[in-house]
């Protein structure tokens, strides 16, 4: 029996592609708000200028993928600081948390390659639906979408976001 998923995303049609994995696919996505390209407008801005208010541009990640922005990291090597207290600092379990917490120390960085502006309605969407990395300027009263992917269709790019099964 094949798993049917819906066909569309805030009215636009699924790629097939998309609906075979199960995920909508970022043409799909950018169809379903206004998104114009300006690779220089935040950086010709100043980049202090911009808050991120969806995803991360800076994030911490332990040895299991988990990612965290800074004040949860922080939080996160606060407890298996306190999970060592307990451990032989020989044992197998101390190293692993030691390298955990190693890793959430090291900040990793997103590569932007390119920046849409965006309308409020797909700052909305990207919010309530994505983890992709929003900008936010209020001088300017403007939104951008930090686009992490470079060279592949996006028909064939999928999202996080679910397609819900049909019954």
């Amino acid at each position: 029996m094949n798993t049917m998923f819906t066909t569309h995303f805030c009215g636009n049609a699924i790629s097939d592609y998309g609906r075979q994995h199960g995920f909508v696919d970022y043409a799909t996505l950018a169809k379903s708000f206004d998104a114009v390209l300006n690779n220089n407008i935040v950086e010709a801005t100043g980049w202090e200028n911009w808050e991120t208010e969806n995803g991360y541009m800076e994030y911490y990640e332990d040895n299991h993928g988990n990612t965290y922005d800074y004040d949860a990291a922080q939080e996160r090597i606060s407890e298996l600081e306190e999970k060592q207290l307990e451990l032989d600092e020989d044992s197998d379990e101390y190293t692993k948390i030691q390298e955990d917490i190693d890793n959430l120390n090291n900040p990793h960085y997103e590569e932007v390659f390119q920046y849409f502006i965006i309308s409020d309605n797909g700052a909305d969407i990207l919010k309530r639906y994505t983890h992709e990395i929003v900008m936010y300027n209020a001088e300017l009263d403007m939104y951008v979408w930090c686009v992490t992917h470079w060279g592949t269709s996006w028909d064939y790019v999928l999202t996080d976001i679910p397609c819900e099964k049909s019954e």
